[in-house]
């Protein structure tokens, strides 16, 4: 079955690229962490993935609320939302991008290592900007088969946080099968059915009956900024939206599937050895798919 794999390699990064880290913006290979860092000990923090393009953060102002949601969540202290909107800003300027993937990541801090977090302390924070090809909008639309896995992460997958282990796996678990996503499913407690919740990177919808359906968000997935995008785009497009989660029966029963993250928008055109519908990106996944792209390129009340 036909598979495009826009699943990029991760950037290396040379030891003289600037990173913010710890307070300082400093060379890549000066940026460490303590031997008893919290975040590394106990996957102690969270993180947000911001896109620039032409220059331009794209909704930056909705990633630091989750970032800022998530921390306060694990009882992290806060930080100031302009002084680290400024930080972002000032990292791709001094790194010379327009596009850019913005890496953003709040870890507890060192401390001897203990199951009790002790007096709170200011968080560490790391920023890693590296570039990406243009947007253009007479892109290609990615398409691609996906998998699907049990869904064993913990119960709280509204926070973003840094144990991506599980996600990790099933991303692995997907390349090595030539697909490029992977899609959680899980049995809630007390209930009876299993549903489709999200996928390893990103967000997972489906179109039927001329409706957009993807899972609500609650617990069970992350509330991306880009499905956040895209349910205003289905607005202005006359697209109904179904906040109802689904099973994997109606998964393969759909007439489209995509997924999006905030680098990524794919169709899936397969999910596991079954097709989905006549197996090619179906219309509202396109248009959905062009009017993000547009929605990136223009300038809006978002980026002021």
């Amino acid at each position: 079955m036909p598979t495009t794999n826009n699943l990029r390699p991760a950037v290396e990064i040379s030891p003289d690229t600037l990173v913010y880290h710890d307070g300082a913006f400093r060379p890549y290979a000066q940026a460490c962490y303590r031997v008893e860092e919290r975040g590394v000990l106990f996957a102690d923090g969270v993180y947000e993935v911001v896109r620039y393009d032409r220059g331009r953060a794209f909704r930056l102002d909705a990633h630091l609320r989750r970032m800022a949601a998530g921390m306060a969540a694990i009882t992290m202290p806060a930080v100031d939302a302009a002084q680290l909107a400024g930080l972002c800003d000032e990292l791709v300027r001094r790194s010379r991008l327009t596009d850019a993937k913005l890496y953003i990541q709040a870890v507890r801090g060192p401390a001897p290592r203990s199951f009790v977090i002790e007096a709170p302390q200011p968080p560490v924070l790391t920023l890693i900007a590296t570039p990406r090809p243009p947007l253009r909008e007479d892109d290609p639309l990615p398409a691609g088969r996906a998998i699907v896995v049990d869904d064993c992460r913990w119960t709280r997958c509204n926070v973003k946080s840094l144990m991506l282990l599980p996600a990790s796996l099933a991303r692995t678990q997907a390349q090595q099968c030539g697909a490029i996503e992977a899609i959680f499913e899980r049995q809630k407690p007390g209930g009876t059915a299993r549903h489709i919740t999200e996928g390893a990177a990103s967000n997972v919808f489906v179109i039927q009956s001329g409706r957009l359906r993807t899972h609500r968000a609650d617990q069970w997935i992350l509330p991306g900024v880009t499905r956040a995008v895209l349910f205003e785009l289905a607005g202005r497009l006359g697209l109904p939206v179904d906040q109802t989660p689904f099973t994997r029966d109606e998964l393969l029963a759909a007439d489209e599937v995509f997924a999006c993250s905030t680098t990524w928008f794919a169709a899936l055109t397969h999910v596991d050895d079954q097709p989905i519908a006549d197996a090619t990106p179906g219309g509202w996944t396109r248009r959905l798919s062009a009017a993000l792209r547009r929605e990136m390129l223009e300038p809006s009340e978002h980026d002021a």
